[in-house]
């Protein structure tokens, strides 16, 4: 009688020739069939071949797939000579990704990349001292931000004196040097103005400490009271020209200048019947930030964010994150210009959290879904960030899925006006249109199966 591991090695040897290593590897581990002679000496020629194969997907750039052809090769043949060189070219491949994170500054992306290393088993004493390199980055750049310059250069050196090789380090830590000085002459300034009472110059130099130092304490404080004592954009109006100007503070000064007020913003909120409420904002360029008196931001939060928190910019098909605040993407702390993905999750502060979804294909539109308990003022469920077009509809990747309509809902922009196309017809503010009409800020759109309405928010 034909005995079952036989038979269930002659598929192994199968799969083998085949090429299909994945389907021998996983035949020989099933059972007890790696007991007997004949399953040993071919369980060798697989590893043999996946330790090849893994060769081949490292140099291809394709480490995850090389970590599973080694895993799987030791596994089926134990150590050998291939697989500790295939081994080996994966470590230093991840090594120099660790130091392309920390020559970008990016200590938090460095950190996650040794994380995933040492979760393979690979820890190591230069692993070790990478992670302290991380370590010391992080903290540094955190004492930045709260203007403790002089204790962030510390850690840059300490960083600075274990990786040698980075010359970006030591430049870390020669511009916290320097801060380190501009920040001892703002402080300086800044109490002289205090005593003085005056106010003007206590926000201009508030300001400039906040560019280097956003959560620096004293500076926001004197900010505050500063805006307390002159009013948070005092205006006065020229009655020939009908422009409105606003008090601006102007860099390292006492003098207020005259400005023309800023752009109105193009926004309004969508209602739509059954389903929610979205804050639309139509300007290429966005600013997040906190929900109080006097703050001009395009998305007002309520929550513990700076007053600008971040910028949101469309660039073409693409929007790009301006942090000016803190601000972490998908966990990774940012500090300059980042481009976001579909479905990254960015992080504003300590617990202010945003899912960012570019779903449709053909639009290039976007949405920011609040993932924390924190809402928008004025409360709406997510913000549309709408390009040309907004499409709304039972569609999973539509901008707001309306699981009931029958059909999609679009709207969009021509030569300045707001419009709304549907596949049946509509009643707009009252009048019959036929599948397409002119929306105002103020516009309620109805038809047999869905209902809509717009909001102008006040200025």
């Amino acid at each position: 009688m034909f005995q079952s591991w036989r038979f269930q090695l002659k598929k192994a040897e199968e799969a083998f020739k085949c090429g299909r290593l994945d389907d021998a590897q996983r035949l020989l581990c099933d059972g007890e069939l790696m007991q007997y002679l004949p399953a040993q000496k071919l369980s060798a020629k697989v590893a043999e071949a996946m330790a090849q194969r893994a060769a081949r997907r490292i140099a291809e750039g394709d480490t995850q797939a090389g970590w599973n052809d080694v895993r799987s090769a030791q596994r089926l043949g134990g150590e050998t000579q291939q697989l500790a060189s295939a081994r080996a070219a994966l470590i230093a491949r991840g090594l120099a990704e660790v130091d392309n994170y920390l020559r970008t500054g990016d200590a938090g992306g460095a950190l996650l990349r040794i994380e995933s290393l040492e979760g393979k088993g690979l820890a190591s004493d230069r692993l070790r001292a990478l992670r302290e390199v991380c370590r010391r980055l992080e903290r540094g750049r955190g004492l930045e931000r709260v203007g403790k310059f002089a204790d962030a250069e510390m850690h840059f050196a300490a960083a600075a004196t274990l990786r040698p090789d980075l010359p970006e380090i030591d430049e870390r830590r020669e511009r916290a040097g320097e801060l380190a000085v501009k920040a001892r002459e703002l402080n300086e300034s800044l109490h002289r103005a205090q005593a003085e009472g005056d106010w003007s110059r206590v926000l201009s130099i508030a300001c400039e400490l906040l560019e280097h130092a956003p959560e620096c304490a004293v500076a926001r404080d004197a900010r505050k009271r500063a805006w307390e004592e002159v009013g948070a954009g005092a205006a006065t109006s020229n009655s020939q020209t009908d422009h409105t100007y606003h008090w601006r503070p102007t860099r390292g000064g006492a003098t207020a200048t005259a400005e023309p007020a800023a752009k109105p913003k193009s926004r309004f909120l969508l209602w739509i019947d059954a389903i929610g409420g979205f804050l639309v904002c139509q300007d290429d360029q966005i600013v997040l930030g906190q929900a109080s008196p006097g703050n001009d931001v395009d998305v007002p939060i309520l929550g513990d964010v700076a007053r600008r928190h971040a910028k949101i910019r469309r660039q073409g098909e693409e929007y790009v994150l301006d942090p000016l605040g803190m601000v972490l993407v998908d966990g990774r702390l940012v500090n300059g210009p980042v481009v976001l993905g579909d479905g990254e999750e960015i992080q504003l502060g300590e617990s202010v959290r945003l899912r960012f979804r570019k779903p449709h294909a053909l639009s290039a539109s976007a949405r920011l879904d609040f993932v924390s308990r924190h809402r928008s003022q004025p409360s709406a469920d997510a913000v549309l960030l709408m390009a040309e077009s907004c499409v709304l509809g039972p569609k999973w990747q539509n901008h707001v899925v309306c699981r009931d309509w029958p059909d999609d809902v679009v709207l969009y922009r021509q030569d300045g006006e707001l419009y709304c196309r549907s596949m049946e017809s509509i009643e707009v503010d009252g009048r019959v249109c036929d599948g397409r009409g002119r929306l105002t800020r103020n516009s309620h759109v109805a038809s047999d199966t869905f209902s809509l309405s717009l909001e102008e928010i006040p200025a």
